[in-house]
């Protein structure tokens, strides 16, 4: 702690060496005067190091680092969802191909046609009644027909 109270409130020291820079900041000596190659920290004409501003320079450094990693996780999540949004697309564009899906329109038209030949079956069981049950009167057959058209109607409501 002393050493950090005597930079904080001391003067400002002649410089350190890459050695003493890199105890200060938890590095290598190879990688602090990488480092001050690059640009990142700032070093005197003696090859020594400015302690406050090559202190001050790395944080700066770091933290654009941080701030660029969080951009990088995001733009990473945003290229996960792409790729999973082009897998769904091919899956789908593939169980097409196989005839595993069917187009809505189709369904609907087929469904239709089912219910139409239903519709159909339903209305003709009083004519057939008839035929099966001649006992039947025609006030009978009247009163099967209205509640076959009763059931109907009733079933058309529910869409």
């Amino acid at each position: 702690m002393a050493e950090i109270d005597a930079l904080v409130g001391g003067p400002e020291p002649e410089g350190v060496t890459a050695g003493e820079l890199a105890e200060w900041l938890g590095l290598t000596a190879n990688r602090v005067s990488a480092l001050a190659r690059e640009g990142v920290i700032p070093r005197n004409a003696d090859k020594r190091f400015p302690l406050r501003a090559a202190v001050k320079a790395y944080c700066d450094h770091a933290r654009a680092g941080a701030t660029g990693r969080r951009a990088d996780a995001e733009l990473a999540a945003e290229k996960l969802r792409l790729a999973k949004e082009n897998a769904d697309k091919l899956a789908f564009q593939n169980a097409r191909a196989r005839g595993e899906l069917i187009a809505a329109a189709e369904v609907e038209r087929e469904w239709a046609g089912v219910l139409r030949d239903v519709r159909a079956a339903f209305l003709a069981l009083p004519s057939r009644a008839a035929g099966k049950l001649g006992h039947l009167t025609p006030h009978d057959l009247a009163a099967l027909d209205a509640e076959v058209r009763d059931v109907l109607m009733e079933l058309a409501e529910h869409d």
